[in-house]
């Protein structure tokens, strides 16, 4: 009898390690935070474990094995005096594997998955005081594991967690509902800000509107007036050579208050601008913008000819989507004709596209290539500039043009591809 109270005992023990186990690796380190924030002992405890993870999984893992070997010898003589030697070693054998699989492995760890956090909290003073009694073992079987580690790793070291896991992590929590679908797109706005390079969200030069410096104010007057903007580049002689912008309120600051037949010229209110080039990573210009107080820059290519402009609202708006005024038409670029039709702006540009796709079927369209814009994707797929209505199609879509203008696509028509597994 006093045999079956030992094994009991162990089966106890062997539950308690897988529990312990399982616990550990699945609770959730933010709530224990917030755990230990309000006072919790044991979650502080718990806490400090995982930080050592390896050491407390070697403890786990001696202790366990050590209960699950006493049981089995222990089982093996109690079944032995009760049915012999021919028969009890067997018996003993089927069915303490069934007992410790049962309740020593499968049942445990479910429990410990479900309630995770509770049950860490509840165990992690035992295991810290068996990690203390353990640690000559444990110590022996890191420096062993980390040999081995080396043999294979050679010198690599393994990133945690990446980029892509990170997003699907978020993808995840949105689903668990921790997360509103406004709070994980900014999330994943963030992650994918610090890659985007400055080239992928300028306004190109063909689209610049831009004085020359020595340009008639009442043109320059009638250019405010009908764009609606806060702010002009100002070129010398050509748009390459941009050489500072102009504010609308310094503008109509100095035309109102200039004196009868006195004009004044526009090289008086020109304000410096910022040059940078066009690999720059969007988060470097926002933090140089905000120290030196501007709000835009001159992109300039490999040649240091003008690629384009940049505002301090473009980069915002990478993180937070598009940001409208009460003067802005808004035009969204990409628009949905029916259930597998929508249209395109030319130039829309290629990551919005992507993201977009991606919010809305949370698969990435298959698109190979350099270009910055749809319509040069597009153009790419063609081979040269097509015409009116022409068409070609990709694996995920077909595409029509649907305008052309001086050379240049904009607007397009894409259909979904019903594909056989959908």
């Amino acid at each position: 009898m006093e045999l079956l109270i030992v094994i009991v005992i162990l089966i106890a023990c062997s539950a308690f390690f897988s529990a312990s186990e399982t616990a550990l690796t699945a609770a959730n380190r933010i709530r224990l935070k917030s755990m230990a924030e309000d006072g919790s002992k044991g979650a502080r405890l718990a806490l400090k474990l995982i930080e050592k993870y390896d050491k407390v999984l070697t403890t786990i893992l001696i202790g366990n094995n050590i209960v699950n070997i006493a049981a089995s010898s222990i089982a093996t003589v109690f079944a032995t005096n009760l049915l012999g030697p021919d028969n009890g070693p067997l018996v003993a054998t089927v069915v303490l594997t069934l007992v410790l699989l049962t309740f020593g492995e499968v049942m445990p760890k479910s429990i410990a998955n479900d309630f995770s956090e509770k049950i860490s909290t509840v165990t992690s003073g035992i295991l810290t005081f068996l990690t203390f009694i353990f640690t000559p073992l444990s110590v022996f079987f890191i420096l062993l594991k980390k040999g081995v580690s080396k043999l294979f790793s050679k010198g690599q070291k393994e990133v945690t967690v990446t980029e892509q896991e990170l997003l699907a992590i978020i993808d995840e929590i949105e689903d668990e509902g921790v997360l509103e679908q406004q709070e994980s797109d900014l999330v994943k706005s963030a992650l994918i800000f610090d890659e985007t390079t400055v080239d992928e969200i300028i306004t190109h030069r063909v689209d610049i509107t831009a004085v020359d410096i020595n340009e008639d104010v009442e043109k320059v007057k009638e250019l405010f007036i009908r764009e609606e903007y806060s702010r002009i580049p100002v070129y010398e002689g050509s748009i390459d050579k941009i050489v500072g912008f102009i504010s609308q309120k310094d503008f109509f600051k100095r035309y109102l208050t200039q004196s009868e037949g006195d004009r004044f010229l526009l090289r008086e209110i020109v304000q410096d601008i910022h040059f940078v080039p066009h690999l720059m990573k969007i988060s470097d210009i926002m933090k140089q913008m905000q120290k030196d107080k501007l709000h835009m820059a001159v992109v300039l290519d490999q040649y240091g000819g003008t690629m384009g402009i940049v505002t301090l609202e473009d980069i915002l708006e990478q993180l937070v989507g598009d940001i409208w005024d009460e003067n802005d038409e808004i035009e969204s670029p990409i628009t949905f004709i029916s259930d597998t039709a929508f249209s395109v702006r030319g130039d829309a540009s290629l990551i919005d596209f992507r993201r977009y796709w991606q919010n809305r079927t949370g698969s990435n369209p298959n698109i190979d290539s350099g270009a910055k814009t749809v319509g040069g994707w597009v153009l790419e797929l063609f081979g040269k500039i097509p015409e009116m209505n022409e068409k070609t199609s990709t694996e995920d879509f077909d595409i029509e043009v649907l305008s052309v203008s001086d050379r240049r696509i904009e607007k397009l028509k894409f259909t979904i591809k019903q594909k056989e597994e959908n």
